[in-house]
């Protein structure tokens, strides 16, 4: 009867999680900080949105991307990014495949490379449209603008696909796709705008306007060195 013992309670137990019997969950706290940065702590969650609220023992994840709301700049940055981790209360650094935090500033640089790229295919696929006649024109400047950039465009496509996950890299490309947006005209735009935008952007293109190289914002790629 005693070896009997283990398996009846095991079976009692399978049975009432079946029946949907209620487990005890672990108690919650909420940690907040009121405008007059006044500190409680509740099991409940506080619904007032003035106040910053976490949970107590939760692991988040900052964001990969610092936030911004500035429009995407194509010229090149003459000063380097200020290289810090920003981390809020409670958060852990986002890391890498391997589980290694980011070094500062690596997947905006990857993002910048990224948003250059989109920019320059789809300035073909738009102009080539809206002017049939100057494709030739604008493929020549985009294909001298891959070359004078080949060293940087090869780095960051190494990095991106060694040290960046599936999931991160889609994060990437979906920030590069909203902020090329911001670039690009809008489809509706009158056919005449479209043919002084195309021309304006193929002449700073060609005119090295927008190049990479001498780029201060890909700087945490240039000196990133890989475990």
């Amino acid at each position: 009867m005693k070896r009997l013992q283990p398996l009846v309670s095991a079976t009692i137990l399978a049975a009432l999680l079946t029946a949907g019997a209620a487990v005890p969950a672990l108690a919650q706290t909420y940690r907040s900080v009121g405008p007059d940065g006044k500190i409680t702590y509740s099991d409940r969650k506080p619904t007032d949105p003035q106040q910053q609220t976490r949970q107590l023992g939760q692991r988040l994840v900052a964001p990969l991307l610092a936030p911004t709301t500035e429009p995407f700049d194509l010229h090149p940055a003459s000063r380097p990014p200020v290289l810090r981790n920003v981390l809020g209360e409670g958060q852990a650094a986002p890391v890498d495949i391997s589980g290694q935090p980011f070094p500062p500033g690596l997947p905006d640089a990857i993002l910048d490379v990224l948003v250059h790229q989109f920019f320059v295919q789809s300035l073909v696929e738009t102009c080539g449209h809206t002017r049939p006649g100057a494709m030739e024109r604008y493929q020549i400047a985009v294909r001298n603008w891959r070359d004078r950039n080949a060293d940087i465009l090869s780095t960051s496509n190494h990095v991106n696909f060694t040290r960046f996950t599936g999931e991160q890299r889609d994060t990437l490309r979906a920030t590069a796709r909203v902020r090329l947006a911001q670039l690009m005209p809008q489809a509706d735009a009158p056919a005449a705008d479209k043919e002084q935008w195309c021309d304006r952007m193929g002449t700073d293109l060609a005119r090295r306007q927008f190049e990479l190289t001498g780029d201060m914002r890909v700087a945490p790629l240039l000196y990133f060195q890989a475990p």
